[in-house]
């Protein structure tokens, strides 16, 4: 079990590294224009099984770097599945099954954000070979990824705002998995999920003006 939730980690974690190449996580970026700088933080969290709750946890900005002038929050979700499929009728049978993940981020204005990763397969197995085992003629195993994204410019900049040093603050996820199938067949279905929650602080450093 171990070394099938690190093989799919590794796929996850591929995905999303092709999506998330714009940002750097924890540093700190000098811009040009208009005397402004950037710092990027990212929290990532797993998830196996059938829903699951969590925190996503960053650090708020500090004021004693200078002036905040803009927050940007972008979520990923990267989904994995193994779709186990075995036709136990005496003729073969098209079948089909697809399954949907939703994670909920909660934040602090009070809004709560679905993220939404979804996958589907479609197959043609042979009749029933006497072995229910995902495999032969009559069966098979399918992995599917997914990934959903989220993006946004947040009003409130109150909320990310440090009142001591070193503050985080905790964004609550739930992430629910569903999955449904059509034609007739033994259908089990493992998921791997991973999110990562970024927080991107623009400011103008004090003496800057």
């Amino acid at each position: 079990m171990d070394r099938e939730n690190m093989s799919l980690s590794e796929v996850v974690k591929s995905t999303l590294s092709l999506l998330l190449a714009i940002f750097i996580v924890a540093s700190i970026i000098s811009l040009s224009a208009g005397g402004v700088e950037t710092a990027t933080y990212c929290d990532t969290l797993t998830f196996a099984g059938k829903g699951l709750k969590d925190n996503h946890t960053l650090p708020l900005f500090d004021p004693g770097l200078g002036r905040l002038v803009d927050v940007g929050l972008a979520v990923d979700l990267g989904v994995l599945q193994n779709y186990s499929l075995e036709n136990e009728e005496n003729e073969a049978h098209e079948v089909s099954a697809k399954s949907e993940s939703v994670l909920m981020i909660s934040l602090p204005d009070g809004r709560s954000i679905p993220i939404n990763a979804s996958s589907g397969i479609n197959e043609k197995l042979a009749a029933y070979d006497g072995k229910t085992d995902f495999a032969g003629a009559s069966g098979k195993r399918i992995e599917a990824s997914s990934v959903g994204t989220f993006q946004e410019k947040y009003q409130e900049l109150s909320d990310f705002t440090a009142s001591f040093q070193n503050e985080t603050i905790s964004l609550p996820v739930e992430i629910s998995f569903t999955s449904s199938t059509s034609g007739s067949l033994v259908f089990r279905l493992s998921t791997y999920a991973e999110s990562k929650v970024y927080v991107t602080y623009t400011y103008e450093p004090d003496g800057s003006g």
